[in-house]
Parts: C-alpha cells; sequence; structure tokens
C-alpha cells in the first residue's frame, strides 16, 4: 500500500478528567470552553496552522459529544472519529488509529485536554533535524517534571518507566515534563499492541534497544497547562477575561455543550461563574488567596445543609486553591422575584422568608455545639462603633465631602446607639440578611453569602430585611413583618420594635458605608445607585426614633435629631450616582 507522506494528527479526547469532576461528569473535558472555544477546537487549530489537514480524534468518556461535536464542524470530512467502547490509554488508542496513522510517514499527537500554543511546525522541524521514533514536547513544570533530556536533546529516562534507575541519570540532564504532544514516526505503530496501553511503554522500550531513538523539544516560553483541575481552569478562564492579549494566539471559534458565564454586580473580591451543560449547571467560585473566610464557608454552608437552613450544596472543594463549586441555587432571588411578581405574591415571600430567618435563629444554641466557627466572630459593641465609624469614613466623608471635625458630634450618639443594641438578645445572625442574598428554589428559601455569620442582635437580620435599600416595601408590608417576627421570637411588639429601629439604624449605615466604600476606593460604581433608597430608610428611622426618645438636651433622641441635621443638606444635594438593579 503507497504510504502517504503527508503527515497525519491525532487528538487524545478520550480520558475521564476524573479532577474536574463534577464538570466532567456532564462534558467531557477536551470540550471545555476557552476563550469561545473549546480546547478540542484549540487543538484542530494547531494543526491548521501547521497545514496538517487530516485528523483522527479518539473518544470514550461521553464519547457520543466527540462525535456531535466534530459533525456539526463545517469541514467534518476531514476527521476520523474512534470511539472506543472500553477505554484504551493512550497506546491502546493509537492502536485503534493505525490504520489512519499509517498512511502517513509521520503523525503528531497532541493531547485534547491540554491548552498549549506550540508551533507545530517548529516541532516538526526539530523532529526532522533530529529523526528517530519520536520527538516529545518538553516544558518546565517543576510539580511534575519527570522528563530527563540529555545535551543533545535526548530522552535519557523517564522516571516510573525507565529506561535507567533513578541513579544512574547523568548530572547534565534536565528533568522536564510531557506536554501530551509529541512527532511520531509511523514505526511506532509496530510497537502497539490490542487492548490498554501507554504510549510511554513502547518508547521506553526503544529506549533500551536504541538510546538515541526518542528526542525532546524545549521552546523558550511555551504556555501549556493541562487545566486539570477547577482551580486551574477558572484561573486560566480569569486570565482570558482580563487578559486576553495572553491569548491572542487562540482563533477557534466553535462553541461547545459548556457554557461558562462570569457572574458579576456583587460587592466581594471572589469571582464567580455559572457553568451550564445540558440540563445542569452549577456555581463556581474562585477566591484570593488570602481569603479567611474561606473556611468558615466551608464550615457554616455545611452546618446549614445538615439542618435545612438553606444553604446551597457543595459539589467540589479546592481548600488549598480556594476554590468551590456550588449547587446552582437559580436566579429566582427574592429581589428579582420583587421586581415582577405580583404585590399579594411578595408579600407572602417576604413572610416565608422571615420564617425562615426565625428558624435561623432557633439554631443559635445548636451552631455553639455543632459549628465553632459560625459564632467565633459577634456584632458586640466594639464591631458596631467600627461600623458607625465605617459609615463616617466611608459615607459622610469619603462619600459626601463632609469635613470630618465637624462630625465630632456624633461620637456620643454612636456610642449610646452601640450600647443600646449590644444589649439585645444574641441570635445566629447572617450579617447582609438582604433580598440578594435570599433565592426561592422549588419554593424553598435558600441562602447565598453565609460566611459572614455570627452571633448577633436580634432585631439586625429582620432588619436588614424589610429595610433593603433594593425592595421599596410599604409601611403596611413592614409593619406585618415585624409583628410576625415579635410573636415568633417571643418578645413583646413593643420591644420588638424598639429593637428592630435601633438596630436598623445600625444597619443602614453599615450599609451606606459600604455602598461609599465599594463606589468610591472599590471603583463599583453602581452600588452608588443604591444610596438614595438606603438614606430615605435611614432618614425614616432616625425620625421614629427622635419621636421615640425625646429630644431633649443631652438625650438619645437629641443625638438622633443631630444626625438628621447632618444628613438634611445631603439629602438634597446628593452627590452624582448611578441607577443599578444589581
Amino acid at each position: 500500500m503507497a504510504v502517504d507522506t503527508k503527515v497525519r494528527g491525532f487528538i487524545l479526547a478520550a480520558g475521564f478528567g476524573t479532577r474536574l469532576a463534577p464538570v466532567t461528569d456532564h462534558v467531557c473535558k477536551p470540550l471545555l470552553p476557552l476563550k469561545g472555544a473549546t480546547l478540542l477546537d484549540h487543538a484542530i487549530s494547531a494543526f491548521d496552522k501547521a497545514e496538517i489537514s487530516d485528523i483522527a480524534v479518539n473518544g470514550h468518556h461521553l464519547g457520543n459529544q466527540i462525535v456531535e461535536h466534530i459533525a456539526a464542524r463545517k469541514d467534518s470530512s476531514r476527521f476520523e472519529v474512534f470511539n472506543e467502547e472500553e477505554i484504551l490509554g493512550t497506546g491502546g488508542g493509537l492502536y485503534g488509529a493505525r490504520e489512519f496513522l499509517s498512511k502517513s510517514d509521520l503523525f503528531v499527537v497532541f493531547n485534547g485536554d491540554v491548552l498549549c500554543d506550540v508551533n507545530l511546525a517548529d516541532l516538526l522541524d526539530a523532529h526532522k533535524q533530529h529523526g528517530g521514533l519520536a520527538t516529545l514536547l518538553l516544558v518546565d513544570h517543576p510539580d511534575v517534571n519527570t522528563v530527563h533530556l540529555g545535551p543533545h536533546q535526548e530522552i535519557v529516562h523517564i522516571e516510573g518507566a525507565g529506561p535507567l534507575s533513578d541513579n544512574r541519570i547523568p548530572d547534565e540532564c534536565r528533568a522536564l515534563t510531557y506536554c501530551g504532544i509529541g512527532v511520531f514516526s509511523s514505526q511506532l505503530l509496530e510497537r502497539m499492541e490490542p487492548g490498554f496501553s501507554s504510549l510511554i511503554t513502547p518508547l521506553v522500550e526503544a529506549l533500551k534497544v536504541n538510546p538515541h531513538s526518542v528526542h525532546g523539544y524545549a521552546p523558550d516560553n511555551l504556555r501549556w497547562d493541562d487545566l486539570g483541575t477547577l482551580t486551574r481552569f477558572l484561573s486560566v478562564t480569569q486570565e482570558a477575561e482580563q487578559k486576553p492579549e495572553n491569548f491572542a494566539w487562540l482563533e477557534a471559534a466553535n462553541k461547545g455543550p459548556l457554557q461558562v458565564e462570569r457572574i458579576t454586580g456583587h460587592g466581594s473580591d471572589r469571582c464567580f461563574w455559572r457553568i451550564k451543560a445540558v440540563a445542569w449547571s452549577a456555581v463556581a467560585m474562585r477566591s484570593h488567596p488570602e481569603d479567611e473566610e474561606f473556611e468558615r464557608q466551608l464550615a457554616i454552608t455545611s452546618f446549614l445543609r445538615n439542618h435545612g437552613l438553606g444553604a446551597a450544596e457543595i459539589l467540589s472543594e479546592d481548600t488549598i486553591g480556594k476554590t468551590l463549586l456550588m449547587e446552582d441555587l437559580g436566579s429566582e432571588s427574592l429581589f428579582a422575584l420583587a421586581q415582577h411578581s405580583p404585590p399579594e405574591k411578595v408579600t407572602m415571600l417576604y413572610h416565608q422568608v422571615v420564617d425562615h430567618l426565625l428558624r435561623l435563629q432557633a439554631f443559635t444554641e445548636t451552631a455553639k455545639k455543632e459549628c465553632p466557627l459560625a459564632v467565633d466572630r459577634c456584632l458586640d459593641r466594639d464591631t458596631l462603633l467600627w461600623e458607625t465609624r465605617y459609615f463616617q469614613e466611608h459615607f459622610l466623608v469619603g462619600y459626601c465631602g463632609i469635613q470630618p471635625e465637624l462630625l465630632t458630634g456624633l461620637s456620643s450618639v454612636f456610642t449610646a446607639l452601640a450600647n443600646m443594641v449590644s444589649n439585645q438578645p444574641l441570635v445566629l445572625l447572617h450579617r447582609d440578611f438582604q433580598s440578594q442574598n435570599i433565592h426561592f428554589k422549588k419554593s424553598r428559601v435558600r441562602l447565598v453569602d453565609v460566611q459572614g455569620m455570627r452571633l448577633g442582635p436580634l432585631g439586625y437580620d429582620i432588619m436588614s430585611l424589610v429595610m433593603d435599600p433594593y425592595v421599596g416595601l410599604s409601611e403596611n408590608v413592614r409593619l406585618s413583618l415585624l409583628g410576625q417576627f415579635s410573636i415568633g421570637c417571643s418578645v413583646s411588639e413593643k420591644e420588638a420594635r424598639t429593637m428592630a429601629l435601633t438596630a436598623g439604624l445600625q444597619r443602614l449605615m453599615q450599609a451606606l458605608g459600604a455602598y461609599g466604600f465599594l463606589g468610591i476606593v472599590k471603583g463599583k460604581k453602581h452600588f452608588l445607585g443604591h444610596i438614595p433608597a438606603a438614606l430615605t430608610n435611614l432618614n425614616s428611622v432616625l425620625e421614629e426614633l427622635a419621636k421615640q426618645n425625646g429630644a431633649g438636651p443631652g438625650s438619645l433622641g437629641a443625638g438622633f435629631v443631630e444626625l438628621k441635621r447632618v444628613l438634611e443638606p445631603i439629602n438634597d444635594n446628593l452627590p452624582g450616582v448611578e441607577n443599578s438593579s444589581t
């Protein structure tokens, strides 16, 4: 049979991608997306640049996805897909495609689940220069450097395979990593056998016979990543979002069965993505290395899940890389539902949320026994005073531009307020119990952003809910919800009202400080759009507190009046804001 001297290609796409589970339970790893295309298509693009047109692809795990993806390409006729009933490994996969590959003198193997900017034409030139059975693409990756390259670019030893023992490796050898990409003579196929095997085995056997039969090629500044874990995949995804110029060499544009969408609009420094396949979705979170809340989130989420308190299920976790894959709670937040639901339904949903809050607070003692990280912090007097300093620094001074010396008279009222609020009963506190952090899935209340949980004043979370700047509730609805809350926590309506108002004043000042910080310091301008509603709520609470406490000289009510006086010119002349519905 005549041999076609054109180089052929082979893409390995049969693996399980186990370390990426459960994502790879729904899509095979070569079809993971990056910059608008799959890893498989990026590999094909590398072949195209080297003018290698005839390509074989093997598949096994979710192999029908490979078949369908190749069939959907306009150039599908140039491919041959070998779907393995049983996984055959890298060697067995080549044996299965031996008839296709043996029609050329050389073939290039490209692992379909890696990302690499190799110039295959240069790799082919390197192979033709040295000759022999194979030339492996190598990179310096210290964590997994197992291939020892000699001074004449010959492969001397492969750890765990041979042919030398470790103590016989010459000192001048470099330890490098095989990228899963190489050029091979069709003669290698004669060394292959049916069944499961590794490509490395016949290479080592060849080295035993001829120590110079296998070479390596290690170009400088090679970009390579096996994207083997969710942390690595998200890291590269984030880099592609933030520095697209680093990936200008990626040209393919064929979308696969998995979608990865960035979730924006939140105030966290963490990064979130929604990962969607057919009939499945999850939310991925990647945190910064110094995130001290990561372990808290794991522990608190587990506690809440164990007691049916609404936290998302953790699907996978990487504590070193600080990455989570979580159950997708969907887009039906209380905030979103309140925008398009009839008023009577919104009221019903809020009453359901108050019931959930009461149930959460009822688990305070259980949390102390079972989840120390949920109660190791407390919204106590010192923390409440920190909140009001935060309000002064980032809202009154940072956003409104008031000179700090004009605010010295507020110190006594903030101290008195902290004393009052810190004397409330301490309960399990979400800390940011507002409509965007409360979701409904299958009509059940679910909670996000739970890592800030701690002990705190009884009235804090309920006022976070009813005085939420994101959703405008009528006074009648607020009173109804506070009445339901007072009955549920066994305090009088009057006492509950007082606790709610004082804790609510604290909460609203904290929120305004946060909007100023996020909008001005962090540059997330859309948060400034929530200031008018929060300020209106703050004035409403202040007005009622001033009435309740009187306004005589030195009284707490007089302090509230003083704060109201400071805010009056701000109410009439807010700095420019941007409306938002994050």
